[in-house]
């Protein structure tokens, strides 16, 4: 009976002849479609690294899993510590072997910038099958172009590309193909790209197993049951097995993301069925409905149209959403990479139930339903690509450019010998991975490992995870354990064991003389203190869920010696509608920036004009409203009264700018 009422959404339908449609122009504009894409992506993901914006975690450490696979050490890599020692296999954290067929590759070209390029080209392809099966399942062949357009303008999957490099997003195209090689009946291809997707990720095989169900109700027994024992065994013994041999931990680090639930896998399960009240009330809150919403309306809610559809993708959906990681269930990175093929043809096939309803209902109307709802998710899927897309054309988005001082980070960089064991800060390791031994800072002597020879970091950025006091923590522990000065120039330090130099040059210091283009003038004092400019950021006064980032670029003079207690301070409000929030406790409150760390304020020269960025202040991901920016100074009295470009919230405190929070 469930797979008689299952089978008219699950089913391929016969939709008879599409002579009239069936001409080349619309596989031409598919093809235009994805080269475009994969032209502008490359171009951008390249771009993004060669500004010194990808990280160690997880351009990084993949890069250096595939360099180190190409020279005989299967998916070893050295940048991530546990306690005091750091691991050296990718299968501690995640079972990926798909990450073996990129190592070739690197034969061609060995460097980040292979596996970026892969990334790309590799996703891109799914716009095929996201057309073959919708044209399949519509009978219409223009139609049907509005299906790989939705594919590849997700925000979800842009930013997935954007975001370094991760197997489990080439899962996107991988399960497309094999959904739409079972919708066509076509096992023996769809159990290759079941494998293959299988192969990006550990989780992907709880994927494979929903689809092995549809190969049920299908009336495929024997794909079926394979498809669901397989990708039931892979994920548990990736998690269970795999990943506990290889961590010394003797378990995976992403189950303390559900410690709340119980600890280890077989603890959590239970957790999860002991505390039902628990789970219901963590998936219904706000920020995890907001997640799943922001999945659908790329498509304009037609996936909900084959909700049977959607449950293929239920234990990714459990998987983000249960999680205490907010990442996880922001739509963003490549935690939601599994979903948005699943959501697409939800979509394809959702639309064809309704259209072959119209149908049968025999209206003059009916006809209409199949173009209406294509063309309502060709236009959700533009709106919402404009405003949290990340193309050239999303509002917003600014395309990473590299200039002078990314040019300087290079040669730098080019200083370090090529089997040199170097410790970088996450910016600059990506820049780095291709050599046996390299650590992510602090991280600069493990115990399983040779100390570093060498130091990278760029002080003149606002970082995180690791913040700027901790790396001039970490510069200033160095200089005391052997290393000295090799390089320094604005912001830009390098470190070497063993040579003099204990002083840094004037020129290290030029990254707090920049100026910006886009300075808004104030006046504002405390005591000798004097804020003379800032701009804030995003310029345009709004973020939203794709960049929802609030900086300060802050300009100051002082025409006296300050005293050693003076204090800078960054504030943020909690989201408001209506009337602004009393300054106090419950504002975000950042008290670190890179020129304080490497030029305490007593320290900095009179009637200059210093710079001083903060670090990302980020409103809470549900909220929506507004949030007042406030800066203050403490250690030099009371700000004064008659402020211009300000509003005095407090004694020693200013209302800088009021930003929109947008959902």
């Amino acid at each position: 009976m469930i797979r008689e009422r299952l089978s008219p959404i699950w089913r391929a339908e016969e939709v008879g002849p599409m002579a009239a449609e069936l001409t080349r122009l619309p596989y031409a504009l598919l093809a235009l479609m994805t080269v475009g894409f994969a032209v502008v992506f490359s171009w951008l993901s390249v771009a993004r690294h060669a500004a010194f914006q990808s990280h160690a975690f997880d351009l990084g450490n993949m890069d250096q899993a595939v360099w180190e696979t190409l020279h005989g050490h299967l998916l070893r890599f050295t940048d991530m510590q546990v306690g005091h020692v750091v691991l050296t296999s990718r299968f501690a954290i995640h079972v990926e072997p798909l990450l073996l067929l990129f190592a070739p590759l690197y034969l061609v070209h060995s460097g980040p910038e292979t596996l970026l390029v892969a990334q790309v080209l590799i996703v891109a392809t799914g716009s095929i099958p996201a057309y073959l099966l919708a044209r399949q399942a519509l009978g219409r062949a223009w139609f049907s172009l509005a299906f790989p357009l939705a594919y590849l303008l997700h925000p979800s999957l842009q930013n997935a590309l954007l975001d370094d490099f991760h197997t489990v997003a080439l899962s996107a195209a991988f399960l497309l193909w094999a959904m739409y090689f079972l919708y066509r009946s076509q096992l023996l291809a769809f159990g290759v790209f079941a494998a293959l997707s299988m192969a990006t990720k550990e989780e992907v095989g709880l994927v494979i197993a929903c689809l092995g169900i549809w190969a049920l109700v299908r009336r495929h027994p024997w794909t079926g049951l394979l498809s669901v024992f397989s990708g039931i065994g892979w994920f548990l013994i990736g998690v269970a097995v795999i990943v506990p041999h290889f961590n010394p931990s003797g378990h995976s680090p992403y189950l303390a993301r559900y410690s709340y639930l119980g600890h280890g896998l077989a603890g959590i399960m239970r957790g999860a069925v002991h505390h039902r009240e628990l789970v219901l009330r963590t998936l219904g809150s706000g920020a995890r409905l907001s997640y799943l919403l922001d999945l659908f309306h790329p498509l304009g809610f037609t996936p909900l149209l084959a909700f049977p559809v959607l449950l293929v993708a239920l234990p990714v959906f459990l998987i983000n959403l249960l999680s205490t990681d907010s990442t996880m269930y922001s739509g963003y990175y490549q935690y939601s990479a599994e979903t948005v093929p699943v959501i697409v043809v939800a979509a394809i096939l959702g639309i064809a139930w309704v259209g072959r309803r119209g149908e049968a209902i025999k209206r003059e109307d009916s006809s209409l339903l199949t173009p209406v709802l294509c063309c309502l998710v060709v236009v959700a899927s533009l709106v919402d690509s404009r405003i949290y897309g990340f193309t050239p054309l999303s509002s917003g988005y600014l395309v990473p450019t590299a200039g002078p001082h990314q040019a300087l980070e290079s040669s730098t960089l080019a200083l370090i010998p090529p089997r040199a064991v170097v410790a970088a800060a996450d910016e600059i390791e990506p820049h780095l991975s291709d050599r046996p031994w390299i650590y992510l800072l602090p991280t600069t002597h493990p115990r399983n490992g040779p100390p570093a020879e060498f130091i990278a970091l760029d002080a003149s950025v606002p970082s995180l995870p690791v913040t700027p006091r901790r790396l001039h923590a970490v510069y200033r522990s160095a200089l005391l354990h052997g290393y000295g000065i090799r390089s320094a120039t604005d912001g830009v330090l390098l470190l070497a064991r063993g040579i003099a130099g204990r002083t840094l040059p004037g020129s290290f210091f030029s990254f707090i003389f920049r100026r910006s283009t886009h300075l808004q003038a104030v006046d504002l004092r405390w005591g000798p203190l004097r804020l003379v400019g800032l701009v804030v950021h995003p310029r345009s006064g709004e973020t939203n869920r794709a960049r929802p980032a609030i900086g300060l670029e802050t300009y100051w003079r002082t025409g006296a010696q300050l005293p050693p207690g003076a204090r800078i301070a960054f504030h943020l409000s909690p989201v408001y509608r209506g009337s602004h929030p009393s300054y106090g406790s419950a504002w975000q409150t950042e008290t670190d920036s890179p020129t304080w760390d490497w030029s305490p304020l007593p320290s900095w020269p009179l009637n200059r004009t210093i710079r001083s960025d903060s670090l990302s202040l980020l409103p809470p991901a549900d909220a929506w409203g507004s949030v007042d920016v406030a800066i203050s100074v403490s250690g030099l009295g009371s700000v004064n009264r008659h402020a211009v470009g300000g509003t005095v919230i407090a004694p020693n405190a200013v209302l800088v700018a009021s930003v929109t929070v947008r959902p």
